[in-house]
């Protein structure tokens, strides 16, 4: 009786231990797919980057509240560049992207960023390219091949395209163009960068609006007309303008024709590009602060505000990108009629 016992005992407590453990998976079964989804959604990027987008969009829907309502996707630029894309998207349309990076003193920047749906790194862009090459993303993978987004200060923008049974492919993602893949080699070493004359962002002289204690606020859009440098190309003879004024141009001449060229460089940054448009970004004021210089006329800039000017947009992306940062490796020219 006594064994008869001790079974019966045992065999109950296995099957409280099965019942025990049936729930436990059923739980972990009921919780897994909201796990996953949430790991989704941020493991392309640390929290604070999306803190630090977030707060950007919420300055850039001050004008434009497509932005606010927009959902944000997070793609790694790299290896090495300490950046990262984010396309902003309603349903299935895209209004715009950010480009944000991290500076040697490890605060973000936006380094730059573009309105509409004619965005950097379009799957459209780069299928058509990669067809150009008789190559498609199937084929690519079926060999092994590798695709990796990449980006170096200011404009260049650019897909890397490995296969193991030929050279690296370099693919411009603002207009699908093949660059030269010799000079993007010696690019993707620091020795590369510094001959070329591609800014480093280490040196960059505080260009971008920095991640800081108090929200950025931003002025509305001004847009003016593009134009293709090409087919204008009197500024060619004429002589760069110098810093205070090329701010002047842009922000107070609205009907004059602006031209940025990084000279030889022009290649990798889709140039020379017409001057399409500006916003102005500044520290939000408390109420002991000066007057906004957003709204104060003729003053130039102060310590806290950045110039985006923007680049482009009749027949490629228009990209906004902080003024010093261009000047650091291009110029600006006046077109005249």
């Amino acid at each position: 009786m006594k064994i008869r016992y001790r079974t019966k005992r045992t065999s109950t407590r296995h099957h409280i231990y099965i019942l025990l453990l049936l729930m436990i998976g059923f739980a972990h079964l009921s919780f897994w797919p909201t796990a996953q989804v949430a790991a989704s959604t941020s493991r392309m990027a640390p929290m604070a980057v999306e803190q630090f987008a977030q707060q950007q969009v919420n300055a850039l829907g001050a004008s434009n509240p497509d932005w606010v309502a927009a959902k944000l996707e997070y793609f790694p630029l790299g290896p090495g560049t300490h950046s990262w894309l984010v396309h902003a998207n309603i349903q299935d349309k895209r209004i715009g992207y950010l480009i944000i990076s991290i500076n040697a003193q490890g605060e973000f920047l936006l380094s730059e960023y573009g309105l509409g749906d004619h965005v950097l790194y379009s799957n459209d862009t780069l299928g058509q390219a990669l067809e150009r090459q008789n190559l498609n993303i199937d084929s690519l993978k079926a060999v092994g091949g590798k695709l990796s987004l990449q980006y170096a200060a200011p404009l260049l923008a650019y897909w890397k395209v490995e296969d193991a049974n030929h050279s690296a492919l370099y693919i411009d993602a603002s207009n699908g163009d093949l660059l030269p893949s010799g000079i993007l080699e010696r690019l993707e070493t620091n020795s590369g960068k510094q001959k070329l004359g591609f800014t480093e962002q280490n040196k960059l002289q505080e260009p971008q609006f920095k991640s800081s204690g108090k929200a950025p606020i931003t002025s509305p859009v001004h847009l003016r007309p593009a134009f293709d440098p090409s087919l204008q190309l009197n500024w060619l003879t004429s002589e760069p303008l110098q810093p205070n004024q090329v701010e002047q141009e842009i922000q107070h001449s609205p009907a004059s024709a602006l031209v940025f060229s990084a000279g030889e460089h022009n290649l990798f940054y889709g140039g020379p590009l017409p001057v399409s448009g500006y916003q102005l970004w500044h520290t939000e004021k408390t109420s002991k602060d000066h007057t906004d210089p957003i709204n104060k006329p003729g003053s130039g800039l102060d310590s806290d505000s950045v110039l985006y000017v923007g680049l482009g947009g009749l027949n490629s992306t228009q990209r906004f990108v902080p003024l010093n940062k261009l000047m650091y490796d291009g110029e600006f020219y006046l077109s005249r009629p």
